[in-house]
């Protein structure tokens, strides 16, 4: 049984603003989330909820938290798991902090990495791609992952593309570019910028049309030798549609989702369409990222993939997973 539940508000700044076609951030608000076992074992998961990405709103995330404080005392852990099958469609990020304290609460009843408790051929390590918010004034780091993240979006397609064409020209080799544009495009810029992206060593494009639907999505990629992937669309277009009719690659969000083993629950079930699978943060603290983290070395035990996990350091106050990250790899702690 649970003997003990805590909920910690946080906040923190960004190092800068964190822009994309959605608008600005100047910090980062969600909820730690504490819960204990009669033996004195405790799992600690992140609610922080993102409303511009399908999620509840920091106000109802933590009222959530609050009823649910008033009953967790009556639940087993397996029985609360059960009970978060009905939070998820309208508190994800709720669901997934609990769901992340609980996991790693029977994880460590277990001793088992929680990763290898979510899937015993894991990875112990993660790739994870660099991110650039800003393109004419951002460096990469030549160490870094090789795979590098850029929003795009935020300017006209013409100006992005020039940026992107100077940016090209000073990568050694070993390096592509993921860009997201979080559907500022329409589908006749969609097309526009892609058909002019040949030349460009670019790895996917993330969201690039404003109202997706699948049948834009597959138009696009068949243009495409890189995966065209779909993210925060993933919630309006419905997993089921997706399995139907398969796309090359989507973001799986554990906090949008619901959870890491949610996550993974339904990343095998796109893997064995033939979708790849990249997970993703959603601008949490570090306590958020490892969780993730789990799940990406859950999901991609081969290391096919690199995550986007390696937000942490976008933060002022929240560094704890630099000396984790070396050379684009993520080791799980």
């Amino acid at each position: 049984m649970i003997s003990d539940y805590f909920i910690l508000p946080y906040r923190l700044s960004f190092k800068k603003r964190w822009m994309s076609s959605y608008g600005e951030h100047n910090s980062r608000e969600g909820f730690l989330i504490e819960i204990e076992d009669e033996a004195g074992n405790s799992g600690i998961g992140e609610a922080a909820p993102l409303a511009e990405i399908g999620t509840e709103t920091l106000h109802q995330c933590h009222k959530h938290l609050q009823e649910l404080g008033e009953v967790i005392h009556h639940y087993t852990l397996d029985d609360l798991l059960l009970q978060l099958e009905r939070e998820r469609s309208d508190y994800p990020a709720t669901a997934a902090g609990l769901e992340s304290a609980i996991i790693q609460l029977l994880a460590k009843q277990q001793e088992t990495p929680l990763s290898q408790w979510i899937n015993p051929s894991a990875s112990k390590q993660v790739k994870v791609n660099q991110i650039i918010t800003d393109l004419e004034h951002e460096t990469i780091d030549p160490e870094g992952g090789a795979v590098i993240k850029v929003k795009v979006g935020i300017h006209a397609p013409e100006k992005e593309l020039e940026a992107l064409e100077q940016l090209a020209s000073t990568l050694p080799s070993r390096f592509s570019l993921r860009l997201d544009a979080n559907r500022a495009w329409s589908i006749e810029q969609a097309n526009w910028i892609t058909q002019n992206l040949d030349q460009l060593p670019i790895e996917s494009i993330e969201e690039p049309v404003s109202n997706p639907a699948i049948e834009t999505i597959h138009t696009l990629q068949q243009q495409c030798d890189f995966p065209i992937a779909l993210d925060e669309s993933i919630l309006e277009i419905g997993i089921e549609p997706l399995l139907q009719r398969p796309v090359r690659r989507l973001v799986l969000k554990p906090t949008r989702i619901g959870g890491p083993l949610t996550t993974y629950n339904i990343a095998q079930r796109c893997q064995q369409q033939g979708i790849e699978v990249v997970i993703s943060s959603a601008l949490e603290s570090s306590v958020g990222i490892i969780a993730a983290a789990h799940c990406a070395a859950a999901v991609d035990p081969q290391q096919q993939n690199h995550h986007g996990l390696s937000t942490a350091n976008l933060f002022s106050e929240d560094l704890t997973l630099a000396p984790l990250i070396k050379k684009g790899i993520l080791h799980l702690p």
